[in-house]
């Protein structure tokens, strides 16, 4: 009777979940239904996928008789499918089980009754309840079809088991769906494993799990020629979890292929690889390349179903935040990081729960608040005496309204348990997903004490897995810089840039500035200068996070007013202190054009801005317009200013307005969405050309 595929892979922010029960669509045969020809006829257009048609012939029904059991699973099944409205979808699904135990009662086949709609009224009650995060209700659907009906769905229990931490019985499951015939089975049971174990922290039995299950699906791919991406094998979802796991061992290299190999076809899944790729790519440095990603992730999202299309929402405003904060882009970043901790995602088909997403979206925030601090303090240096002093205010406002983010994260770490797998790094249990080089921001939010202790611990339970020590000995340095020992942050610091990953990028940038903290305490200016060159080349933007300036030698070369003032302001800016030598600022050109370039201590070019002289039109009596002029030299200078700190302190992407409104996702799933109800009714129209049903 049901005329969705089996069962849709959905996303969690460490292992995702292949969602809900198995359909009775592989059964597929003609029901013997007696119904009305208005309900058979809303059935039929149902299972044709015709929903739009098929709504409103639910809907005719239950104007007539709200107890329609097939009206009612029918709009249930819209509901869900077409729309997403898994709430509307469960009112009208439980109502059409509940007149069927009335009419009926609730045994095995009663004669007369529609049991076969039944069997699969069950299936969508279990999946819809999944969906919603009750899973205790899930699982009692699922016990109560396998009562009834056969064959029994074993695989599916492990889901609802593992999120109600009934890890032993969930693994129990999954093995026993992994040692059946039936292929759907066998794929639930091993992704379920997958997951079972990135719970329980078991970093290379989750990735084993996880790396046969992607290979098992990768074989039934390449013995299927089914293309639809709703029915087709589930190698997206497979191979998305197989790349977390795969990270969670440090095989960065696999990461990157395994997501690539979830890319090669569209699957109707939220286990989006673009945005795998997108985090991947931000860690590493390799912005353009995250970029590219971040666009191919809403393509991803907006060709998804309606009950998908909304699932993983904020999970994507995050990984668009992320990528916003490296590049300098603080108010734009703000406004997606808000939208994801307004709107948080729907966690039931995912193996975290929304204080770890929320805890993790808080602490990016509470980042972002911060650069966008910094950036405000650096526009003020160049603004005039009025435009200085609101910028410094609201520069000094923004960064206590981090202060809301800090109890937030705060509150969600009192969970020893998720504290502690928030600092091993690339295990599921903590609040995530939370990037490596923003992990040590806990230091400041916790305090350096708790930490301390907590780290211990880490240490301890990860004493057999060397791999990991330089991730620890980097969060000891932040540790050791705030209780005010700087030697030991400094040794710390160097030792774990030394041995972490290459891939590694944007964390050894800030184990750099650690270290360059810690030396400019102990007065080596050598050392601090060498560490610093070490941020520009890897992660500009952290000398924002860290409120750090360059010691800076400024030259030029050139005459003219508009060179002068330009020396003044790069002088003001809170990025770069007047030193006897360092880094250099070398101003050159005129009134007509100038150039501002940065050089490291080596010699290297960081940098370089250059504007030319505008011609700007005034109205000043507010009536005629006054023909063009040139632009004072002072503003001449400011826009230099402005343009040199966005080409300095941050990993330029190219982001211009309309590609961050691409970004946004929101009109084009709008978009989207119309134009999904467009083609449910022209297909109608196609499939009847005459008006007829």
């Amino acid at each position: 009777m049901s005329r969705s595929p089996r069962a849709l892979p959905l996303v969690l922010a460490t292992v995702l979940g292949l969602a809900g029960a198995r359909d009775s669509a592989a059964q597929n045969t003609p029901l013997p239904y007696q119904g009305t020809p208005a309900e058979l006829e809303a059935l039929r257009l149902y299972n044709d996928n015709r929903l739009l048609t098929a709504r409103t012939r639910a809907e005719e029904v239950l104007r007539v008789d709200p107890d329609s059991i097939a009206a009612n699973y029918v709009l249930g099944c819209v509901f869900r499918e077409a729309e997403g409205s898994l709430g509307r979808a469960m009112n009208h699904l439980a109502h059409a089980r509940e007149v069927y135990s009335a009419r009926y009662g609730e045994s095995a086949r009663p004669p007369g009754a529609p049991w076969q709609l039944h069997r699969d009224l069950l299936s969508k009650l279990a999946q819809v309840a999944g969906e919603l995060e009750d899973h205790e209700y899930q699982l009692h659907m699922l016990e109560f079809y396998d009562s009834l009906y056969e064959p029994d769905q074993i695989a599916e229990h492990a889901w609802p088991l593992l999120h109600l931490g009934r890890y032993r019985e969930a693994r129990d499951w999954a093995r026993r769906g992994m040692a059946l015939r039936d292929p759907w089975e066998q794929s639930l049971g091993r992704n379920a494993l997958c997951a079972i174990e990135a719970a329980a922290h078991q970093r290379q039995e989750s990735a084993r799990a996880c790396r046969e299950a992607f290979e098992a699906a990768q074989a039934r791919a390449r013995g299927s020629t089914d293309a639809n991406p709703a029915t087709a094998p589930h190698v997206a979802v497979h191979a998305y979890n197989a790349s977390l796991a795969a990270a969670s061992t440090l095989r960065f290299d696999e990461v990157e292929r395994l997501a690539l190999e979830g890319t090669h076809r569209l699957e109707y899944t939220t286990a989006n690889p673009w945005r795998a790729l997108t985090r991947l790519y931000t860690d590493q440095g390799r912005m353009m390349q995250a970029v590219n990603a971040l666009r191919e992730m809403q393509r991803w999202r907006v060709r998804q179903p309606a009950n998908l299309r909304d699932q993983d929402r904020a999970e994507t405003d995050a990984a668009v935040a992320t990528v916003l904060l490296v590049a300098g882009e603080a108010d734009d970043g703000m406004h997606f990081i808000n939208r994801a901790i307004d709107r948080p995602d729907r966690r039931g088909l995912v193996a975290s729960d929304e204080e770890q997403a929320l805890g993790a979206h808080a602490l990016l925030r509470r980042s972002l608040a911060r650069t966008r601090a910094e950036l405000l303090a650096e526009r003020a240096s160049w603004g005039g005496t009025r435009d200085r002093a609101g910028a410094l205010a609201e520069s000094a406002l923004g960064r206590l309204s981090a202060w809301p983010d800090d109890e937030r994260v705060a509150n969600t770490l009192t969970d020893e348990a998720r504290l502690d797998a928030t600092l091993r790094f690339y295990v599921r249990g903590g609040i995530e997903p939370v990037p490596s080089w923003l992990v040590g921001d806990l230091v400041q939010v916790l305090g350096a004490g708790v930490v301390a202790v907590a780290l211990r611990d880490v240490r301890r339970e990860e004493r057999a897995n060397a791999n990991m020590t330089p991730y620890y000995d980097g969060l000891e340095a932040e540790v050791a810089l705030a209780q005010g020992d700087e030697d030991r942050a400094l040794t710390l610091a160097r030792r774990a840039m030394d041995r972490l990953p290459q891939g590694e990028v944007l964390l050894r940038g800030r184990l750099a500035a650690v270290g360059a903290l810690a030396a400019r305490a102990q007065g080596d200016e050598r050392v601090e200068l060498g560490l610093l060159e070490q941020v520009m080349q890897r992660d500009p933007s952290a000398l924002r996070r860290f409120r750090l300036a360059l010691p800076t030698v400024f030259r030029s070369t050139g005459t003219g007013s508009a060179l002068e003032r330009s020396l003044t302001l790069l002088g003001r800016s809170p990025r770069m202190s007047e030193a006897g030598r360092g880094f250099v600022v070398t101003v050159t050109g005129n009134d007509l054009a100038l150039e501002a370039c940065l050089t490291s201590p080596l010699g290297t070019r960081l940098g370089c801005a250059r504007v030319t002289r505008a011609r700007v039109t005034t109205n000043p009596d507010g009536s005629r317009r006054a023909p063009p002029t040139d632009e004072e030299p002072e503003a001449t200078a400011s826009r230099l200013a402005e343009e040199f700190h966005r080409t300095a302190f941050a990993t330029r992407v190219g982001l211009s307005t309309q590609d961050l409104r691409s970004l946004d996702g929101s009109t084009v799933a709008d978009t989207a969405a119309a134009r999904e109800q467009m083609n449910n009714a022209l297909r109608d129209i196609t499939a009847n050309p005459d008006g007829t049903p």
